[in-house]
């Protein structure tokens, strides 16, 4: 990860909701939204070049999440997905799992891309003055464009619910 990437998507965390499609624009990051048969999301990379894509059938929040943690794979894992002489694939599947063809990315990798996903498009401050004005979940999940499963656990993680 270079530090100018991580200064491109903190400059895109101090407004609810996060816009990821923005981040990819600026990192280069091609972003599709596509019928995905099993399959959340995935992270292609093509030489130099990287493509997100996620599952156009999913809902909304589910999409930006899954977005999230394919840049949380670009982030920190990239390495993995080769020396961009060929096309690699990673495959989030829709059930979770490890994938028995994929050796590379192990479940450390995608519990890593899950936490990353959440502190994106769930940051830090802007939860913390945001919860300073409601602790209505649904409300909070609702501008941070996130389910209200995924902001219980994010409050939970930074303290601020019981």
């Amino acid at each position: 990860m270079e530090k100018s990437e991580m200064a491109v998507v903190a400059r895109h965390m101090k407004n609810a909701p996060v816009d990821l499609e923005a981040i990819f624009k600026e990192l280069g990051i091609e972003y599709q939204e596509l019928w995905l048969e099993d399959a959340s999301g995935s992270i292609t990379r093509n030489g130099d070049s990287f493509t997100i894509a996620v599952n156009a059938l999913e809902s909304e929040n589910r999409r930006r999440f899954t977005a999230a943690h394919e840049l949380a794979h670009y982030l920190m894992h990239r390495d993995l997905l080769g020396d961009g002489k060929r096309m690699h694939r990673h495959i989030d599947n829709l059930y979770g799992g490890e994938q028995p063809e994929d050796l590379v990315f192990k479940r450390a990798h995608e519990i890593e891309a899950n936490r990353i996903a959440a502190q994106i498009v769930m940051p830090k401050k802007l939860i913390e003055k945001e919860h300073a004005q409601t602790t209505d979940v649904t409300e909070l999940a609702a501008k941070f464009g996130v389910s209200k499963a995924a902001m219980e656990i994010r409050l939970k993680t930074l303290g601020l619910a019981g």
